[in-house]
């Protein structure tokens, strides 16, 4: 059995924050704390968590944007962080990312043509003809026209510019996509044509997403798997239909009771959480979610719970589960 396209093991990003008189005394601030999951080839895997959990933060040190203080990353049997400037540049060929706001990714200096052409050029020695083709063939490819070639994005549509930073993300044809909130600065209609084409190109061209947010709802429409972050941790990780048929940790359940419901009275209880998510610059002893948990032990203040298999494709981080394997 081949290995999957993508392994994470122990990932760690702490930053610096200085403060005090000429700022001489250190914070550390903990973005990600040993986040570990896999991707297969042609796999779409979700994470999902509030806003500041550290989302984003790994979206970027899977890229080598940001440099990892922890832990591994391999993609396709390679040793990113081992990885120099110019053969990190090489790799990122085959790994892209599109963001939540295209409107802040794509230079507003440049029209379609340069802006989905520019990763040719980057990775690929074509002529102007086959440029051209090129990019008329990738507008045709994400439902775009080639009179989108000389538009500006101050003329698209939110819908149409999502369009074409996907677009330039498949230029150099990838086989991963880092996709970090793609739908949801669209509107509900736009989310689900962009969703409905992620799933086409993903079957086309056999892509693996790692597909980033905070909507259930379309992580749900998407992923195959899906992992819940707090603080920095993943604290639970399973097959997308087993995290919405039976949610383990307090977190996940409490997340899952937040979705609207089609029909109010036909659901189940809200939970409702009290205070605020901890901050990463003074987090609380063991696990961090326990300030705003229901089932609170004594050894949750002291000791962060280790990842436990409820079941064999089902892990949660919680003591409520130390009896499991």
């Amino acid at each position: 059995m081949a290995d999957p396209l993508l392994i994470v093991r122990d990932l760690s990003m702490t930053f610096l924050r200085r403060a005090g008189l000429f700022g001489r005394r250190t914070h550390q601030i903990r973005a990600l704390n040993q986040v570990s999951f896999t991707i297969e080839a042609g796999e779409t895997f979700g994470i999902v968590g509030e806003s500041g959990c550290g989302k984003s933060t790994l979206a970027r040190c899977l890229l080598r944007l940001l440099q990892p203080t922890g832990g591994s990353v391999r993609f396709d049997g390679v040793d990113l962080l081992a990885l120099g400037d110019e053969e990190m540049r090489r790799m990122r060929q085959r790994m892209q990312i599109v963001l939540q706001n295209p409107f802040s990714s794509l230079n507003p200096r440049l029209n379609g043509f340069d802006l989905i052409a520019e990763p040719l050029r980057t990775h690929m020695e074509l002529s102007r003809k086959e440029m051209t083709d090129r990019v008329a063939s990738l507008l045709a490819e994400v439902g775009l026209s080639g009179e989108f070639m000389s538009r500006h994005p101050h003329q698209l549509s939110g819908g149409q510019a999502q369009r074409i930073a996907l677009a330039r993300a498949l230029a150099p044809n990838p086989a991963f996509l880092i996709l970090d909130e793609p739908t949801s600065a669209l509107d509900v209609s736009v989310q689900a044509q962009i969703i409905n084409l992620l799933l086409r190109l993903q079957r086309q061209r056999g892509l693996a997403y790692l597909f980033i947010t905070h909507d259930l709802s379309v992580i749900q429409h998407i992923s195959d798997r899906i992992a819940v972050m707090y603080l920095g941790k993943i604290v639970e990780e399973t097959a997308s239909e087993e995290i919405f048929a039976d949610p383990q940790h307090p977190y996940t359940q409490a997340l899952l009771s937040s979705t609207p419901m089609p029909d109010p009275a036909s659901g189940g209880q809200r939970i409702i959480l009290p205070g605020t998510a901890p901050s990463a610059a003074n987090p609380p002893a063991g696990c961090a979610f326990h300030p705003r948990c229901s089932e609170v032990m004594e050894q949750c203040r002291t000791v962060f719970p280790a990842p436990r298999h409820t079941a064999p494709d089902h892990q949660v981080s919680c003591h409520l589960y130390d009896h499991a394997q």
